[in-house]
């Protein structure tokens, strides 16, 4: 297993190290966290911001270089960055009503691609989107938002996955495609799964908020009627309020709507109550010799998961994976919250993936025969 390095601007191959016995990757959608690495060699040429790839069979890892540090015993220690990192920058947005992958995809194209400043463009990424999901964003005036909070946003609300893919000419990295599709698939997992040990639930000290009213406001000459949405016990969302599957108890969160906010309300509706139902923390370790469910094989950071706990059934998210010293077997975290006193602490700092509404980003997994994660 080594860690491959190459030019952040270029692609360009600059070195490679060994990895030693000693690693850790942490990929999370909720805490920003940092992967590191310890590896056999003192002299690394490569610098702060280059990109770095892990090869590991099929599967690969794509960070960003955040410190090289030599220690005592002539190895060097590389922390890494996940890739998505690269999209933290701010851009000015405006309201938008249509296709959300191609907004998502214009907006870092804009950025990244076809940007006027040259120096801020990378040649070697590209962006393509597979599916047309129909949406809709409102946003003040003069606004910034960071792209990487949009993605995260547009991920969850809408069920959209973000991912990264490596591609090779010739034997050489070629470009870094970023994909933008629907993700329906849902996996079911039971907790007594042999594979799953170490199983520890916890749930919000809160009620989870099950109900959205939307009342018009005064000045509305068009829309004049409340609006009313509600979370089912499976993750969906209705206006039934008759459905079987509502919760047994009302927790509401109301605020009043314009004209024009009037054709947003189900994507407001949604991030609001999408963000209450993963109000939970959910950890286990898996054996991931199992062949039903396989982090980096057949699931992935963002997912959804259909958990089947020993007193009720989760409709929820990984949202972490974490391997250390070994790819035999990882830690799996489903659902929002954090429990650690680490991660609340950067939580705290704006160490989230995104402070305002905190969502999936699918992480910079890639496939070095070509498939995409």
């Amino acid at each position: 297993m080594k860690l491959i390095f190459l030019d952040r601007i270029t692609l360009k191959y600059k070195d490679n190290a060994y990895v030693s016995s000693e690693f850790e990757i942490v990929l999370d959608s909720v805490v920003k966290q940092k992967s590191n690495f310890t590896v056999n060699k003192e002299e690394i040429k490569a610098s702060v911001g280059d990109i770095v790839v892990l090869k590991e069979g099929k599967l690969s890892y794509i960070g960003i270089v955040q410190a090289i540090t030599l220690n005592d015993d002539k190895t060097s220690k590389v922390q890494l960055n996940d890739f998505k990192e690269i999209f933290n920058i701010k851009v000015p947005v405006s309201s938008f009503t249509g296709n959300v992958c191609k907004f998502l995809a214009d907006t870092i194209k804009k950025a990244f691609v076809s940007n006027s400043d040259s120096k801020q463009n990378l040649k070697y990424l590209t962006v393509t989107y597979n599916s047309d999901i129909e949406g809709s964003f409102t946003y003040d005036a003069d606004t910034l938002m960071n792209i990487e909070d949009l993605m995260e946003t547009i991920t969850k609300t809408y069920g959209v996955v973000i991912k990264y893919q490596v591609n090779f000419i010739r034997g050489r990295f070629s470009n870094i495609e970023i994909i933008i599709e629907e993700e329906t698939h849902i996996v079911k997992l039971r907790h007594d799964l042999k594979a799953i040990s170490n199983l520890k639930i916890k749930e919000s000290e809160e009620n989870v908020v099950n109900k959205c009213i939307f009342y018009p406001k005064e000045e509305n000459e068009e829309h004049k009627k409340e609006v009313e949405y509600y979370l089912l016990t499976d993750g969906n969302i209705t206006t039934n309020k008759d459905d079987e599957r509502r919760f047994p108890y009302v927790n509401v969160e109301s605020e009043f709507y314009s004209d024009s906010d009037f054709e947003k309300l189900e994507s407001k509706a949604k991030e609001k109550l999408i963000k209450s139902s993963n109000d939970h923390q959910i950890t286990f370790d898996l054996d991931v010799t199992n062949n039903v469910f396989v982090p980096l094989g057949n699931i992935f950071i963002g997912y959804f998961v259909e958990f089947y706990a020993p007193k009720r059934t989760y409709t929820t998210m990984l949202t972490q994976i974490k391997y250390k010293n070994t790819f035999a077997s990882c830690t799996l975290t489903l659902g929002e919250q954090r429990t650690s006193l680490t991660d609340k602490i950067k939580m705290m700092n704006g160490g989230t993936s995104n402070n305002k509404s905190v969502v999936n980003v699918s992480t910079a997994i890639t496939n070095f025969d070509g498939g995409i994660y």
